[in-house]
């Protein structure tokens, strides 16, 4: 017996014939990818068999449809399918659950874009700040941001203080938390916060600078509020969000809540990036998502440092963070960065970056704040 629906005139009064479009690179054959999305149509909406519906509507309105299928070489096509806005809700999790819910878990499957209507966009409008609205709060016109992190885990809240002090008296633009501090017996969360905003705003009164603590609020979701709130009592100048441990929607919750800037961290997401066999294509992943979730500074591997990605994926990151409408994101290369690779890092991701220098400036010959203060004279020089 087919399930019935008894007022279809109804449903297609709730739905707009508005749709929304997602790119996936399935392997196989022309025929064999076509056979695999349009399974995925039923997959991602209704998840339930087609001709066991009796509904019109549903299948005119909210069954996934294939718009296209196109050889891309290497043993993958090209498939853009097309779904109902109404499908996705409202929320970002339903989006994404549409987009690639239970078909992640099928092999062969890369999603590579998302491509929102005009009225989606509305919903989704992407980072609070971005660029241009960093710029202004952090007073840096004519360069790429400088940014570091506090580390090693194990140091104490006073330790990681001092650090956040000698790196804000050397003129960096943007000191996090490395994303493995948390609340730990050895750096117990809200005293490295209170001690670390209090020791960069003394720093800041000190020279006259704009130099922003950004503190990890990826924890126990029980805890998220009080995280935020004390990163905005605490004059904190943005927060860290890694949404493969909290969530994608973590992001524009902490954008929403504490009226900062957002930086999105890809901890835990390598395990969902495309190794050619399936998965999320790594712009999507790490430029497109976290962009769309609200993210101001999206944080990923560089090439050629201690991790794999490579000169193409992470242009292609580059390019999703600028794209239009809304407000640029700063990509963020880090993960081995080093002073005699500024130049290079300038000329391939542009002036409207974040440039993440770690370890490199704790173990440089010289005294922290000093190496802060080269690090942000390079950049100077470069701009003349």
């Amino acid at each position: 017996m087919k399930f019935k629906y008894y007022d279809d005139g109804a449903l297609r009064c709730q739905l707009s014939g508005r749709s929304f479009a997602v790119t996936y690179h399935i392997r196989g054959t022309e025929k064999e990818a076509l056979e695999i999305a349009k399974n995925m149509c039923v997959e991602q909406t209704v998840e339930f068999p087609a001709e066991h519906i009796g509904c019109p509507a549903i299948h005119d309105g909210i069954l996934g449809r294939v718009a296209c299928v196109e050889d891309k070489g290497n043993g993958f096509q090209r498939v853009d399918i097309v779904y109902a806005e109404e499908t996705a809700g409202d929320d970002l999790p339903q989006l994404l659950n549409v987009v690639f819910g239970n078909s992640s878990l099928l092999p062969g499957i890369v999603l590579k874009r998302i491509s929102l209507s005009d009225q989606m966009r509305e919903k989704f409008p992407g980072p609070r700040y971005g660029v241009e609205g960093l710029r202004e709060r952090l007073h840096v016109y004519n360069r790429p941001f400088t940014f570091t992190a506090l580390k090693p885990m194990g140091l104490p809240p006073e330790a990681l203080a001092e650090e956040a002090y000698q790196c804000a008296l050397g003129g960096i633009d943007l000191i996090k938390d490395d994303h493995g501090l948390m609340d730990q017996a050895f750096s117990r969360y809200r005293e490295r916060v209170e001690q670390a905003a209090e020791a960069v705003r003394r720093a800041n009164t000190e020279t006259g600078g704009h130099t922003a603590y950004i503190p990890n609020i990826s924890g126990s979701f029980r805890e998220t509020d009080d995280r935020l709130s004390l990163a905005a009592d605490c004059g904190c100048g943005g927060v860290l969000v890694s949404p493969g441990l909290v969530g994608f929607d973590m992001i524009s919750y902490a954008a929403e809540k504490t009226k900062l800037p957002v930086v999105a961290h890809p901890a835990f997401l390598g395990g969902s990036l495309d190794r050619g066999k399936g998965g999320i294509d790594c712009a999507c992943l790490l430029g497109q998502l976290p962009r769309l979730a609200g993210a101001d500074i999206l944080v990923f591997p560089n090439f050629g440092g201690r991790f794999s990605l490579t000169e193409e994926q992470c242009a292609g990151i580059r390019d999703r963070a600028a794209e239009a409408p809304g407000h640029a994101a700063a990509p963020c290369p880090a993960g081995g960065m080093r002073m005699e690779k500024i130049r290079q890092m300038v000329e391939f991701y542009g002036n409207d970056t974040a440039l993440l220098m770690g370890g490199s400036l704790f173990t440089a010959p010289g005294s922290l704040a000093e190496n802060c203060r080269k690090f942000r004279e390079k950049l100077e020089e470069m701009m003349i």
